[in-house]
């Protein structure tokens, strides 16, 4: 679906605002150039602020995702195991789990799949409470993925957050 698709691309967005320090001085070559939209600092903010409060949802989920695991009986390694074979459209024969674990693997499956629906109408609705349109949400978030100049943009907006969320010495 469009919101998983979504809800990784967060992640990705996020994990790599917080490490475009480290990750300069190791440019990748661009593919393809990065889609030209314009983009203001408020809608900016909107972004981050959107996307902050859809990675609390995504995090709570995945919370959620590993208990259901975790009661199910199955080490978190082989359900993802299992669920790499059954994505690459590898025989889960092939891969040295029991048939109890299979089977484990199977409830667990049946719940997660129920906890992504939920994830993607919470991630929906997080990112349309903050005012912005799903449709340019992705957008930007594409030109994010692509665009350093508005990476730095972000970047920027989010040391700022950061700075005036810091508590402030007292003067005595």
């Amino acid at each position: 679906m469009k919101l998983q698709s979504i809800a990784t691309g967060i992640v990705a967005f996020a994990f790599a605002l917080f490490s475009l320090p480290a990750q300069a001085q190791f440019e990748m070559p661009q593919q393809q150039a990065p889609p030209q939209i314009e983009v203001s600092d408020d809608e900016l903010e909107l972004f981050i602020d959107a996307s902050m409060d859809a990675q609390t949802v995504q995090a709570q989920s995945q919370q959620e995702m590993i208990a259901v695991v975790d009661e199910e009986g199955i080490e978190v390694s082989t359900y993802n195991e299992i669920m790499q074979a059954q994505q690459m459209g590898q025989p889960v024969d092939d891969l040295d789990v029991s048939g109890e674990d299979l089977e484990r693997f199977e409830s667990a499956h049946e719940q997660i799949q129920e906890i992504e629906v939920q994830m993607e109408r919470q991630l929906a609705e997080a990112i349309e409470d903050k005012g912005m349109d799903m449709e340019r949400f992705q957008e930007i978030n594409m030109a994010l993925q692509q665009d350093p100049e508005l990476q730095q943009r972000a970047q920027q907006k989010i040391q700022e957050a950061q700075m005036q969320q810091q508590p402030q010495p007292q003067e005595y």
